[in-house]
């Protein structure tokens, strides 16, 4: 009967052991993260850039209201625009700081403008980048089909 009253249980010792055990874990694999955060937020930054270009392209034919992405690569930020008199920003991003902009070409005046059958006006790319030189590239197709390239 006291066999079964008897609890086996840890002792204060072999406790402070594994708190010190998982500290030391802990400790080293912070730096592992760091190196890998700069990538992992170039591919969030390009999700949100290809989400927020597919709601453009969305509001365009549910509306039949011209709307599209506007870049602002000095600034390190882009807006989400219904075109209209006068214009509505629907939607404004800044890139984090370790992603930028490393070039966006063939749109005039870096806009995506969706017309109402979700084509785009002129197709293009998006290059993005991080502060360890890898990039990212959006790729915008005449018939509003959007890719990410690597």
């Amino acid at each position: 009967m006291a066999e079964l009253l008897r609890r086996e249980s840890f002792s204060l010792i072999e406790i402070l052991i594994i708190i010190t055990v998982i500290g030391i874990l802990v400790l080293i694999s912070i730096p592992v993260f760091r190196i890998f955060e700069p990538a992992l937020q170039l591919s969030g930054v390009t999700r949100d850039l290809v989400s927020d270009l597919r709601y453009a392209q969305q509001l365009t034919v549910t509306e039949q209201v011209e709307h599209g992405v506007r870049f602002s690569i000095s600034l390190e930020k882009y807006q989400v625009i219904r075109y209209v008199t006068p214009e509505e920003i629907l939607k404004e991003k800044e890139l984090p700081s370790l992603v930028s902009f490393e070039k966006i070409e063939g749109f005039t005046n870096d806009e995506v403008k969706f017309n109402p059958y979700g084509a785009v006006k002129e197709s293009g790319t998006v290059t993005l980048k991080s502060d360890r030189e890898k990039t990212t590239t959006i790729d915008v197709r005449p018939s509003g089909f959007i890719k990410i390239l690597k």
